[in-house]
């Protein structure tokens, strides 16, 4: 059963602009220690990695349709990724917490599937929520 559904997309000229301006200290409110750690140890294009995780923590947000009230941060929604390269959220923080908190509620497990796509300029992502039975 589906219970969020969130899709962002993003022009990565918009976000460079940021990164020029405010540099380190926009990746270190936004971006997670494992996302940051990635981008400085591989030979990637920069703009575009944070470019789709931006995306992609706004799709998260939108799926999980939080208030203001509940102290989620972007830089708890990781977007990481397995050594075959599909990509998976990593929640820390608050961000795990509410989680944890919405799969107790539910009395059931939260999956969430998530899809990223370029073509620079731009940047799509793609996150579904469903319940997985409890076990």
């Amino acid at each position: 059963m589906i219970i969020g559904i969130g899709t962002d997309i993003l022009n990565i000229e918009r976000l460079n602009k940021i990164l020029n301006k405010h540099d380190q200290k926009f990746i270190d409110r936004i971006y997670g220690k494992n996302e940051i750690k990635i981008s400085k140890s591989k030979t990637i294009n920069s703009i575009n990695y944070f470019g789709k995780r931006f995306s992609a923590k706004e799709a998260t947000w939108k799926a999980l349709s939080p208030t203001r009230g509940d102290g989620l941060f972007f830089k708890e929604i990781e977007i990481l990724n397995e050594i075959n390269g599909r990509p998976y959220l990593f929640f820390s923080g608050k961000a795990k917490q509410f989680i944890e908190k919405k799969e107790k509620n539910l009395k059931a497990k939260l999956k969430f599937d998530i899809s990223l796509s370029d073509d620079p300029p731009f940047v799509i992502s793609f996150v579904v929520i469903s319940l997985a039975p409890y076990v």
